[in-house]
């Protein structure tokens, strides 16, 4: 697959994004470059992803004055494991993340999940806020409104956009957030 490149629209903001995978297992990386309320930041991450779309571990890291870094593993059942082991029961049931500042966590659920026209699935979601790094567990609604187009919904936010999705099911554009400037 060809590198994607987003573009933020609400802050200076652009990622570098690819998707390898050899059938057995994809690896999502991103390099997100920007600033944010006067803060600038550089955030690589990289998402390891089972055949059939489960996230099995992610790394994220953030260069810079302060460095951080988060590791979480996963047994694919909705338990969640430190980078020592240890298990975050805080997390439990959640399949997915949404990691902010890029677009591409939101493909995660659509290609996993297998959607009917209208139909709406609701999906526990650790979340994480970059660049602060807070983890938290929320709720999302997913709606398939036509062939490549899914209603998204944040329910503790009441947040919704519909996001239109390529030929390989993978984000276009988050309208108003992000918009793709490459491939």
């Amino acid at each position: 697959m060809q590198p994607i490149i987003w573009q933020a629209v609400k802050w200076p903001a652009t990622e570098y994004f690819t998707l390898q995978g050899n059938g057995q297992m994809k690896l999502a990386t991103g390099c997100i470059n920007g600033v944010v309320e006067q803060q600038p930041f550089c955030i690589h991450y990289d998402i390891e992803i089972t055949a059939d779309w489960r996230v099995s571990s992610f790394h994220i890291r953030q260069e810079g004055k302060t460095s951080t870094e988060l590791k979480l593993t996963t047994d694919l059942n909705g338990h969640w494991f430190d980078k020592d082991g240890n298990h975050i029961d805080a997390f439990d049931g959640c399949i997915d993340i949404d990691i902010a500042l890029t677009p591409f966590t939101n493909t995660l659920p659509v290609k996993r999940l297998h959607f009917e026209p209208g139909e709406r699935k609701t999906i526990d979601m650790l979340y994480i806020k970059l660049p602060e790094f807070e983890l938290q567990k929320v709720q999302q609604h997913y709606t398939k409104l036509g062939d490549r187009l899914y209603l998204y919904e944040n329910v503790t936010t009441q947040f919704s956009a519909e996001l239109p999705f390529d030929k390989q099911d993978i984000l276009l554009d988050y309208p108003g957030i992000f918009t793709r400037i490459h491939y």
